[in-house]
């Protein structure tokens, strides 16, 4: 067994494979008569269910902070309803795309923070009123049991594969938040590389001075619970998420904690003139396996090079890894204080054509100019990411509405306004459009990127070079920042 059990991503899809084959069983095992009926009652139903539901929840104060909110009330009323219609309206061939379905229906809820005991309540409910429904049908006891079954297995299954989806993206998010935290103290990942070679060799010469001294091998620790090792436990796969090379560092450990090391221990004990001992091949394999060990590390840390410091190389920005982290902490700040936060979505105009006419260089410098003027009108609790390609992504904490829009007409004139130097005296502007989405109050962050990428949409295909709210048609005009 693996001293540092990982669950790879490869064997998460092979349970999903697995559940996908539940999925089909049971539908497919389900008659179509009792399909249909349960299926006639959903329609009928639905919205009286989704009435109850709703009722029920807001009723909980647990509940309450993530419903109480007449755009969310609306939209997840609607969205009630049309995954009871998904749910029990699907066929066995649908089965796959209806196991996703649940498993994004997971991901928001991880994303939003929702409890899973409040989404485990909401189950029961509609399960409940579902059987309500059912005993008044007209189906004979036979049929009943059956129908049961069936809703039950549907609604367990959605639960389940909801549950993973949300134990998986919050495990996820829990890694992203350590290692920022991790960043943003200050951390240097290549002072960090060096502490854990050195760590690893620090274990390795340990072995050999008791090799070669004949000391009592007994008194060594294992590397597993030497300083590489546990680090290896507790902060690597956080630092480094799922990568391959951990399952493989984590044999290593394994082989050389219950195999190697007591192997060189009894080869020690069999030697009596250690002048003609020299080095075993036990001896020569434990050593090999720690030098494979370093490589992993060292591409391991390689992998990180990309963040410089938890931002990406060529803007200085944040990484858009972060964003989750930066966005879960807005969210609850805004809910605590009940104030808002904006998100605005930023893309250099025509920057296709930069990198056609003067190459790809200066594109780079380009991206550069347009990130320092960003950082450069930033307040301190603003937060600037390198989004992808030509694209930023800003989070304006504790702004309202018009704070907002001013600090995105601000930044949209000053870099319409500046020089960047071609050479030869020579000099090139650019302009950007920008979305801007204020929170509403949705305790899932991604929909408001979406409704920012909408806005920039809008931005884009109105012309470019202007500002755009969320919700509006038309550009705003502003006075001068």
């Amino acid at each position: 067994m693996s001293a540092l059990p990982i669950i790879s991503p490869p064997l998460a899809r092979v349970r999903e494979k697995d559940r996908d084959a539940e999925w089909v069983t049971t539908l497919a095992a389900a008659p179509e008569e009792i399909k249909n009926t349960v299926g006639a009652i959903v329609a009928a139903h639905r919205a009286d269910m989704a009435d109850e539901f709703y009722a029920a929840m807001l009723g909980d104060p647990s509940a309450r902070r993530f419903l109480d909110n007449e755009t969310v009330h609306t939209r997840l009323h609607a969205s009630l309803q049309r995954w009871m219609d998904t749910l029990f309206g699907g066929t066995h061939d649908q089965a796959k795309v209806m196991a996703a379905l649940q498993r994004q229906v997971g991901e928001v809820h991880a994303r939003a923070e929702i409890p899973v005991q409040l989404v485990s309540r909401g189950m029961r409910l509609l399960k409940t009123r579902l059987f309500d429904h059912l005993v008044r049908s007209s189906l004979n006891r036979a049929d009943l049991v059956v129908a049961v079954e069936y809703i039950s297995s549907l609604m367990d299954l959605a639960f389940a594969e909801m549950s993973s989806a949300y134990v998986r993206s919050h495990e996820e998010g829990a890694r992203t938040d350590e290692m920022f935290r991790m960043i943003t103290a200050g951390q240097n990942m290549a002072l960090e590389r060096q502490r854990q070679l050195a760590a690893l060799t620090d274990w390795e010469n340990s072995v050999l001075r008791a090799f070669v001294t004949r000391a009592d091998m007994l008194n060594i620790l294992p590397l597993r619970a030497s300083a590489f090792g546990l680090w290896m436990q507790h902060k690597g796969p956080l630092l480094f998420e799922e990568a391959a090379e951990l399952a493989s560092i984590a044999e290593h450990i394994d082989r050389l904690d219950s195999t190697l090391l007591p192997l060189v221990a009894h080869e020690l004990e069999q030697k009596t003139d250690l002048t003609e001992l020299g080095l075993p091949a036990v001896v020569r394999e434990l050593l090999s396996t720690l030098e494979e060990s370093k490589y992993l590390v060292n591409v391991l840390f390689d992998r990180l090079t990309d963040l410089e410091a938890g931002r990406d190389v060529l803007t200085q920005l944040y990484n858009r890894r972060f964003l989750q982290t930066i966005m879960r902490r807005a969210m609850k700040l805004a809910l605590r204080h009940e104030n808002s936060y904006a998100v605005l979505m930023l893309d250099v105009d025509h920057f296709k054509r930069v990198n056609d006419l003067h190459g790809h260089d200066m594109g780079d410098r380009v991206l550069q100019h347009v990130a320092a003027l960003m950082l450069s009108h930033a307040r301190a609790s603003d937060f600037f990411f390198r989004y992808g390609g030509e694209e930023f992504l800003a989070v304006l904490n504790e702004v309202n509405q018009e704070q907002a829009l001013m600090v995105a007409e601000k930044i949209r004139r000053r870099i319409e306004a500046a020089d960047i130097g071609l050479g030869d005296g020579k000099t090139l502007r650019v302009t950007i459009s920008i979305g801007v989405a204020m929170h509403d109050g949705h305790p899932d962050f991604q929909r408001l990127i979406v409704r920012a990428d909408e806005a920039l949409y809008q931005a884009k295909q109105g012309g470019r070079n202007q500002v755009v709210l969320s919700g509006l048609s038309q550009p705003l005009a502003l006075a001068d920042a």
